[in-house]
């Protein structure tokens, strides 16, 4: 009896050995090829994509270009991406619409990258100016929030102003056609309107300081962190030394932003001052994604984000601070700083 109930337990132990082999093995494997999909902004991002840091891992990379965190969140929902980057509207949407994401890293915080642009001809001194004309900006995104959010500040009723949902390409068309008075947009685009009669009315980075703080984070497919979760940590790392690339080589981004996005030097010098790229290790403390036990502000900024746009009508429904702390999982950018 003593000597069955020893190889029973032979057994079960060798079968438990194989199952965590398997596992182990499992979690170790690469996918066949990741698809990452990234905006069209000024940001570490593209270093990373310029410097072929991903591909080091040896898996197949396909980058896609999206205008927008609405046109990120439609590609989601479609399940055309592995990798993606949403601003706190968009990426607030899609958390309160369930889609199958989490925020993993801090892509950038936003400031004058992002701006306001009317024309200098319209004689336009302050947003009550605005009433009765035409204005554009991506619906869904950074720029559609912080519109809305000034309007009602000045108590300028948002729909006095006839605001259309281009972007951030369209509009430029749109400007250059004399169809808008008014754009709030993001570089590169926003510097070609300024360059063709427009002049900067108000920034993003004002508007954080009012209170209305933006910013864009990375996110990844949750089937895909399922399935790789040791990729996950791999692509995090590569982010990070993107980020670190742009801190400590500002000259060399500088060309790296110029040639990615066909600007003059000069130009992507500009527009890189008005972005701000967070160190990894910061990321993880309360003012951004906070750590896997503590969920930092950018809940905070989820919740006030969902409060208006419900208040907006872009929004059925508000979670509570929890539902949106959900969809940030700072454990993958923990592991990739050795945490």
């Amino acid at each position: 009896m003593t000597s069955l109930r020893r190889t029973a337990s032979l057994l079960l132990a060798a079968a438990a050995f194989s199952l965590g082999l398997s596992a182990g093995a499992q979690a170790q494997q690469k996918p066949e090829g990741i698809t990452i999909g990234y905006l069209n902004l000024v940001n570490a991002q593209l270093v990373t994509k310029a410097l072929g840091l991903h591909e080091k891992s040896g898996v197949p990379i396909k980058w896609v270009k999206f205008g927008s965190g609405g046109d990120m969140n439609r590609a989601v929902a479609a399940n055309q991406v592995d990798f993606g980057g949403v601003g706190n509207p968009p990426f607030t949407l899609g958390a309160t619409r369930a889609l199958p994401y989490k925020g993993i890293f801090v892509l950038n915080m936003l400031g004058p990258v992002e701006s306001l642009a009317v024309r200098s001809d319209k004689n336009i001194k302050s947003l009550k100016d605005l009433a009765g004309k035409t204005a554009a900006a991506p619906f869904g995104s950074t720029t559609h929030y912080l519109f809305i959010a000034a309007l009602k500040e000045a108590g300028v009723n948002p729909t006095d102003v006839k605001l259309i949902d281009l972007s951030p390409s369209d509009a430029v068309a749109a400007w250059l056609r004399k169809d808008i008075d008014a754009a709030w947009i993001w570089e590169p685009n926003l510097d070609k309107i300024v360059k063709n009669g427009g002049e900067i009315f108000l920034t993003s980075g004002e508007m954080a300081k009012r209170g209305y703080p933006t910013w864009d984070v990375g996110v990844v497919m949750n089937d895909f962190a399922a399935k790789y979760p040791d990729q996950v940590v791999a692509y995090v790392k590569a982010e990070c030394e993107g980020i670190d690339y742009w801190l400590k080589h500002p000259k060399e981004t500088v060309d790296i932003i110029a040639k990615e996005l066909s600007l003059p030097p000069e130009d992507a010098e500009r527009m890189m001052k008005g972005t701000t790229m967070v160190p990894c290790p910061e990321q993880i403390t309360k003012d951004y994604l906070g750590t896997p036990g503590q969920i930092g502000q950018f809940a905070d900024t989820m919740l006030a984000t969902a409060t208006f746009l419900k208040d907006q009508g872009r929004l059925p429904s508000v979670m509570d601070r929890a539902g949106y702390a959900a969809f940030i999982d700072p454990s993958y950018l923990a592991k990739a700083l050795g945490k």
